[in-house]
């Protein structure tokens, strides 16, 4: 079967699991000319096709710095595990997220960190998660709901599981309802990350303190954002008092009840990433879903004679591997993180290659996932990969990082999207609504190039 030119299978012509998403090319010439003009367009289009058999990329930027990419499993582990302290949070990273995380754990480095890491980790323990499973079928049968209430007209799921997956980040971690103000949070979210939330070149190379073009108007969103989590905030402090039950009750305890402050930026953090990630996978597993019929079928057929339900929902989950490898294989295609970046805070040498200090020091996840070294046909969608095969190398899958700084929720999210994927396929058949392929733009997460429209049948049964 031929390609096309964009080096991928064409989207009506391929055998079951022959089907390779298209994604944009990486660079074929390395420089600060290609980075400039990528950052522009899309980050993905910055990586090097090098890393695929190089171990360190070295870039050199203006000013004398330089960027270097390790795409190799070994300078994974020696950046997220082995040297840790050496590598530090770029201040690129400050100004892009902040005006969302603040001073939440995403940004915290140091005593800071481990103290407010320390503070989270009872909420995301092993026994907490079937009483945070019931919170995620509810979700996702009054998803089901509102998808079959629309059944007849072009349905578009990616605002459908940044709904769901809200509504389980806010429920099952801060016991609270929404409503209108859930509207309001996927608005701010979405538009920040389709467009502020992007990366600029003058994030990377101005010094930290020094104004950006975007700093205006990330000022103007930060106060904006502030305003609806502490809204959020009164909302939950309005409910009756109870047992220490969630994660809101732990962090009063820990930062106080003020109504700005850390606890803002936790709770606005938690609310972001809890469901951010989620809705990400959640929707690329539906574009991917959408042209592999028989992949459907299949993970409706693990789920049929499955209690899904709030009760069942923690007993059925280690049932559905094949709902489970399907969000493993999304999220090894579309990783929330695509790139982990560092600044070298004192100079070492890795995979051969000098690091000096103050250098950008960049894994490329995307490239780690797709590099046919340690995958393969990496660049086809396989969910059988992760049924039938050896467990991939810790440091060649890093959907959710590394090392002591590893999503704290990793666990939660694959679980969550387990489940939602289940319910979602034993209740309906989706496919796209056209022939137009969804391309992944890098902003601070994998976002689409467009919202594509999907048709829904109700599965019989």
């Amino acid at each position: 079967m031929s390609l096309t030119a964009s080096g991928t299978l064409p989207v009506d012509a391929h055998a079951p699991g022959s089907y390779a998403p298209p994604v944009p090319a990486l660079a074929e010439r390395v420089g600060w000319l290609t980075l400039l003009g990528a950052f522009g367009r899309n980050t993905l289009e910055a990586l090097p096709r090098t890393c695929l058999d190089t171990p360190a990329v070295t870039i050199p930027l203006p000013g004398g710095g330089r960027m270097v990419l390790l795409a190799t499993p070994a300078g994974a582990r020696h950046v997220l595990l082995t040297a840790t302290e050496d590598f530090l949070r770029l201040p690129a990273g400050r100004r892009v997220i902040g005006p969302i995380a603040g001073n939440g754990l995403v940004l915290a480095d140091g005593e800071a960190w481990r103290h407010q890491r320390k503070v989270l980790a009872p909420a995301f323990t092993p026994r907490t998660l079937p009483l945070m499973l019931r919170f995620v079928a509810r979700a996702a049968e009054e998803s089901c709901r509102r998808l079959a209430e629309g059944l007849g007209a072009p349905a578009d799921l990616r605002a459908e599981m940044q709904r769901v997956a809200l509504d389980i980040a806010t429920t099952s971690m801060f016991s609270l309802e929404t409503g209108t103000l859930g509207t309001e949070i996927r608005m701010l979210v979405s538009g920040y990350l389709d467009r502020l939330g992007k990366p600029t070149v003058a994030d990377f190379l101005l010094p930290p303190g020094w104004p950006t073009p975007s700093s205006p108007r990330r000022a103007l969103f930060r106060r904006r954002w502030l305003t609806t989590v502490r809204a959020v905030l009164a909302a939950r402090r309005g409910q009756a008092a109870g047992e220490a039950r969630d994660l809101f009750d732990l962090l009063v305890e820990a930062h106080g009840d003020a109504p700005g402050g850390l606890l803002a930026d936790e709770v606005g953090t938690l609310i972001v990433a809890g469901h951010e990630t989620t809705a990400s996978t959640l929707f690329w597993a539906c574009t991917l879903l959408a042209r592999e019929p028989a992949v459907q079928d299949a993970l409706a057929a693990e789920a049929a004679g499955l209690d899904l339900s709030e009760e069942g929902a923690a007993a059925s989950l280690p049932h559905l591997r094949r709902a489970r490898a399907l969000a493993q294989e999304t999220l090894r295609l579309y990783p929330p993180v695509y790139v982990i970046a560092r600044r070298a805070a004192r100079a070492s040498v890795i995979e051969g290659t000098e690091i000096p200090q103050g250098s950008i020091v960049m894994i490329p996840t995307w490239v780690l996932h797709r590099n046919p070294r340690w995958w393969d046909r990496p660049e086809i969608f396989d969910p059988h990969r992760f049924l039938d095969r050896p467990e991939p190398d810790r440091f060649v899958y890093l959907p959710f990082g590394a090392g002591p700084r590893i999503c704290i929720g990793a666990q939660l999210a694959l679980a969550e999207a387990t489940l939602v994927l289940a319910r979602l396929m034993r209740g309906f058949r989706l496919s796209c609504d056209g022939d137009r392929p969804v391309l992944p733009v890098a902003t601070t997460t994998l976002r689409p190039d467009h919202v594509p429209r999907f048709r829904l049948e109700r599965r019989p049964g």
